[in-house]
């Protein structure tokens, strides 16, 4: 084998550290700061990703709060609502029962005039009603004198 050959070992450790040595310098010179500067600017890149991150995190956690404190004025507002038209209804329902009430009254009223004229007008009549009959009876009991004979 002639890598184990003595004559060649001078000539091999020659052209590997000439090898090694322009593959070093090549990755040294041109490579690593290529990879250097891909990774500083990954690194920069991320920190300002998560700065910006951060700010919109705080901004988003603000609009939720925002929000937040959105929905509870408006449900305090529902509320006030509701309650102000509970009342509103419930006025408006007593001013309809008393409006309800006092025509009802008014027909009760009239009514109980309407029935006390009729009882009166019938009581006139049956006066008279009472009368005709009273004649009547009168007229059929009444004896009326026949011519008898005596003897």
């Amino acid at each position: 084998m002639p890598q184990f050959d003595v004559t060649w070992f001078l000539s091999e450790a020659f052209w590997m550290l000439v090898c090694f040595g322009l593959f070093y310098g090549i990755m040294a010179y041109f490579i690593f700061p290529i990879i250097q500067d891909i990774f500083t600017e990954r690194e920069h890149k991320i920190k300002n990703d998560l700065s910006v991150a951060e700010v919109i995190n705080k901004q988003a956690a603000h609009l939720i709060q925002e929000y937040k404190s959105k929905i509870y004025s408006a449900e305090q507002t529902k509320a006030a609502i509701i309650n102000e038209t509970y009342r509103d209804i419930q006025k408006y329902a007593a001013h309809v029962d008393a409006e309800n009430e006092q025509k009802f009254r008014q027909q009760i009223e009239d009514t109980e005039k309407k029935v006390r004229r009729l009882k009166d007008m019938v009581m006139q009549q049956s006066d008279v009603v009472a009368a005709q009959i009273a004649q009547e009876l009168a007229n059929k009991l009444a004896v009326k004198p026949t011519k008898t004979r005596i003897k």
